[in-house]
């Protein structure tokens, strides 16, 4: 086929000036746009505000993907934009107390949020069983397994309410309502991560391990990308003596959360386990490194020094564990009340003559300062006009005590001031001793909360021993008389007292 060329039309002077004037206006135009973006270059550009239900998506795929941190984020963003939507708070409140297990910040968080979301919605099934959740997991067990209780009778078809009902009842030792409601859980809804959780808590305390295991696993079947599952299936391994199981669920729980620190602990200290302390170390130090506050891996790394005769680095590790074991007692601490006692040298335990009480709360947003107003109790008139207050820091354990309009006792009795929560090594109530009111019927003095129950004796003992091969003895005593006041019998701490006592007896050489 032959193709012509197209014929030249000739220009049309009337065409070409109206094209040279649309030319014109362009450059024009386009000028005027890039000085004005010169001008501002700051000015955004307007984008479409993103919806509560982007977030809610965002974080479901977070989750999906193990990214719990990054899933709290965005259920935040979500929960901002439609702040009285319980169904995106109940997602968040989990997730908070899954990962305020190391964090104390999250974990009440987790508990504010919990109590805002059963107050916004208090027929809600779901915002009670969160709620019960966030306590259990802070160790709030009496209120964790009210408010699991509420869930199960708002919604009885609920398999999450009897899921962290079944925990709850764990910590509090009910096993048998335990196994009830955890078997209740996985009818209601098989494939329920929290009712297979909660069935291997349940297997793992009554000691049956291998089925620990199963449950766990069938939870990481559900949803394999959730590193705090991966701990517990590998603390059962352990409790089986499947050291390299056990290995390969923390290595994986690491992955999964590098910034999860009891999996960095938990693996580190399993390398300890099998002696290979160099590998013990390095995971040890990698836990403090990224929760500085999380007291295991100080005990843990402190005691991998000790075994390879380091004390000068084992003694910091293991004074910072027990620091920060009297700290979290001290922050347990619910109540303050004041007693009239008989005159005696020492107290066991509180009277029933209750004059003033109060509950503790934080006195500052820092949540160091714990403050307990303290008023009349009962019916005695006497005491109608007393009033105290407590306070006390909780990271030093000083406690000033105020009272004012006491009226004074007769020689036999005497005031005494008790914790409620909170315990001598002995773990006996710890109390003030005698409180000697002025003839102005007042009393203003400062106290130590220290020690109290909580530090592993083993880091008690231990440290004493450091201080002992460094031949520091005046500090080993007083570490070896705590830890027999846990345990009268034990044999490490009477050792180390005849050690030191030995080494003093031994007399010096004058060269």
């Amino acid at each position: 086929m032959y193709i012509r060329p197209r014929k030249k039309r000739r220009s049309n002077p009337w065409r070409v000036l109206f094209l040279l004037l649309v030319i014109t206006a362009g450059i024009y135009f386009y000028v005027r746009i890039q000085q004005k973006e010169i001008e501002s270059p700051f000015i955004p550009t307007p984008t479409p505000t993103l919806s509560a239900a982007f977030y809610r998506t965002k974080a479901d795929g977070l989750y999906l993907e193990g990214d719990l941190d990054g899933a709290i984020a965005a259920y935040e963003q979500a929960v901002q934009l439609d702040p009285g939507n319980v169904s995106l708070t109940v997602p968040l409140v989990r997730l908070l107390a899954i990962q305020g297990w190391t964090n104390d910040t999250l974990a009440e968080r987790a508990i504010e949020m919990g109590e805002q979301a059963v107050a916004q919605a208090p027929e809600s099934a779901p915002a009670w069983a969160v709620l019960g959740m966030a306590y259990d997991w802070d160790g709030r067990v009496a209120e964790a397994v009210d408010a699991c209780e509420r869930a199960v009778e708002l919604d009885p078809a609920y398999a999450e309410a009897y899921a962290y009902l079944a925990e709850a009842y764990v910590d509090d030792g009910q096993l048998t309502r335990a196994v009830e409601a955890a078997r209740t859980a996985l009818e209601l809804d098989p494939r329920s991560v929290d009712a297979n959780r909660a069935n291997g808590l349940l297997m793992e305390v009554m000691g049956n391990w291998s089925a620990a295991v199963v449950s766990y696993r069938q939870a990481l079947d559900i949803h394999p990308n959730l590193a705090y599952i991966y701990i517990d299936l590998g603390r059962n391994y352990l409790y089986l003596s499947d050291t390299g199981s056990a290995i390969e669920s923390f290595r994986r729980a690491t992955e999964l959360d590098p910034q999860r620190a009891d999996a960095l602990d938990q693996l580190g200290w399993t390398y300890y386990a099998i002696q290979d302390y160099e590998r013990a170390q390095t995971y040890l130090a990698q836990a403090i490194e990224v929760a500085p506050d999380y007291g295991p891996a100080y005990g843990h790394l402190g005691l991998a020094y000790y075994v390879r005769r380091n004390y000068e680095d084992a003694i910091p590790n293991l004074s910072k564990a027990i620091e920060l074991a009297y700290r979290e007692a001290r922050r347990n601490a619910r109540a303050f009340y004041v007693t009239v006692e008989p005159a005696q040298e020492s107290f066991l335990y509180p009277s029933v003559d209750v004059v003033l009480a109060g509950e503790f709360s934080w006195a500052d947003r820092d949540e160091i300062v714990l403050a307990a107003d303290l008023e009349p109790q009962g019916g005695d008139q006497r005491w109608a006009a007393a009033n105290g207050r407590v306070t006390m820091n909780t990271a030093t354990g000083t406690y000033r005590l105020m009272l004012q309009g006491m009226p004074t006792l007769p020689a036999e009795q005497m005031y005494v001031g008790w914790f409620e929560e909170l315990d001598g090594l002995d773990k006996l109530p710890l109390n003030t001793g005698p409180l000697s009111v002025g003839a102005n019927s007042s009393f203003d003095a400062q106290f130590t909360a220290e020690p109290v129950d909580n530090p592993r004796i083993e880091h008690l003992y231990i440290l004493g021993l450091c201080y002992f091969y460094m031949a520091r003895c005046d500090q080993a005593y007083p570490l070896f008389e705590a830890a027999l006041q846990i345990d009268p019998e034990e044999t490490n701490a009477l050792e180390g007292i005849r050690l030191c006592q030995e080494a003093e007896a031994t007399p010096t050489t004058t060269p």
